[in-house]
């Protein structure tokens, strides 16, 4: 029976979507921009760990969503932000963490929002 190639195996996993302490993981960021993302999640009383892996995907998912053109915060919106999240609250986080980061690794972050924006 000939081997599988470890290429081959490794496509039919799941892929990791968060990190060993449990914080999320914003695919498409190096790992140099990831432990900065850290680093301010714990420096900003604001945010918590996960906190931007969160509201990334939170963005990711309304820009994703056919629906989002129907989002309205008076009625068909979900308004409770417990549940869903707010998108607009999970975009102006994003642009405050892009903010406080150095400018090497804000372009990462900035390049992956900037294209969600571009698809809104």
């Amino acid at each position: 029976m000939p081997r599988r190639r470890p290429g081959h195996v490794r496509t039919g996993l799941a892929r990791r979507s968060r990190t060993q302490d449990g914080t999320r993981i914003i695919p498409g960021l190096s790992r140099a921009a990831l432990a900065e993302v850290r680093r301010i999640e714990r420096e900003k009383k604001y945010l918590w760990p996960g906190s931007v892996g969160s509201s990334f995907i939170r963005w990711r998912s309304f820009v994703h969503d056919p629906g989002r053109r129907l989002w309205d915060d008076e009625s068909d919106g979900c308004t409770e932000w417990a549940c869903c999240g707010d998108p607009w609250q999970a975009r102006e986080q994003l642009e405050a963490v892009i903010s406080g980061m150095s400018r090497r690794k804000a372009r990462e972050l900035r390049g992956l929002v900037e294209a969600l924006d571009g698809r809104y």
